[in-house]
């Protein structure tokens, strides 16, 4: 349980903290009173409190001054800006045959640590694999994951309880299914890489397989992530199909030593773009219901 105090001398009563506070943690009794952490016990150490106090009164052991860092507002990007950037960024499966700086990687994952969390869990987790050969089993062992699905699919009784399964989850065809794996196959047996595509880096998202959001906290951690890659002039894609072969053999789990009692949630594949895009094409209006 954290330690927290405020300077009743500093503090302006303004009960922005109290306001602010998602874990209900400060109590104010009137307006002009000094709030009071009442609910230590609740904290869930976000640092909004710290973050927002505008006098800073409050003290909190897991945000030592050295760990609160002044926002710098002239290098925020504008409106306009921003929105530029996300338009602007996209999925990239052509890579340079180029390796990536080591302090690169660090940037991504500093932004996907910096990403929202469920309760500030930060559960999300990282292995970084550069390796080449350990790239080339992980395209090959998808592709081996994929023979063992598609031969439960041609085997009747299986086919029947997955096509349920399938239509539950998704409503996806079981044929599409089975021409989606076949292709996948071929072209991984053929030496062409569709699981990877040559990245020279790949960022595998993992945490502790139970507890609450846990899953989301990791794919928040990967749009971060996609988002860093782009603004350092990288670029990357997330492994759809490495994910499918997770999700049903721990053949890649125990490859890259992954804890036992963990998960990979996401890998995003990692790399300088073969080509410069020059515009965004236009998506789809969102569909929108105004109550």
């Amino acid at each position: 349980m954290p330690t927290i105090t405020r300077d009743a001398n500093l503090c302006a009563k303004c009960g922005i903290c109290v306001l602010t506070c998602p874990a209900s943690v400060y109590v104010q009794e009137t307006r002009d009173s000094v709030p009071e952490a009442a609910n230590i016990e609740s904290c869930v150490s976000c640092g909004h409190c710290v973050a927002v106090c505008p006098k800073d009164a409050i003290t909190h052991s897991e945000f030592p001054r050295e760990k609160v860092t002044p926002i710098n507002r002239e290098i925020l990007p504008s409106h306009e800006g921003a929105l530029e950037f996300i338009r602007t960024r996209r999925s990239i499966r052509a890579f340079k045959d180029q390796p990536v700086a080591r302090h690169l990687i660090e940037g991504i994952i500093e932004a996907a640590r910096c990403a929202p969390s469920s309760q500030n869990a930060q559960s999300t987790e990282f292995i970084v694999v550069q390796d080449r050969e350990m790239l080339e089993s992980i395209v090959q062992a998808t592709g081996s994951v994929f023979t063992k699905i598609l031969a439960q699919l041609h085997n009747p009784v299986m086919r029947q309880i997955i096509s349920i399964m399938v239509r539950r989850q998704a409503g996806v065809a079981i044929g599409d299914i089975i021409t989606t794996l076949e292709h996948a196959i071929a072209e991984i047996r053929e030496g062409r890489d569709i699981v990877l595509h040559n990245a020279p880096v790949l960022v595998l998202f993992h945490a502790i397989d139970r507890g609450f959001n846990i899953d989301t906290n990791a794919q928040l951690a990967i749009q971060n992530a996609a988002l860093m890659a782009h603004a350092q002039g990288l670029g990357g894609f997330y492994t759809g199909y490495l994910m499918q072969a997770c999700e049903r053999d721990r053949t890649i789990p125990q490859l890259v030593k992954l804890p036992e009692n963990h998960k990979i949630y996401g890998g995003l594949a990692v790399g300088y773009p073969r080509f410069q895009y020059r515009k965004w094409p236009e998506r789809k209006p969102p569909q929108i219901r105004w109550l």
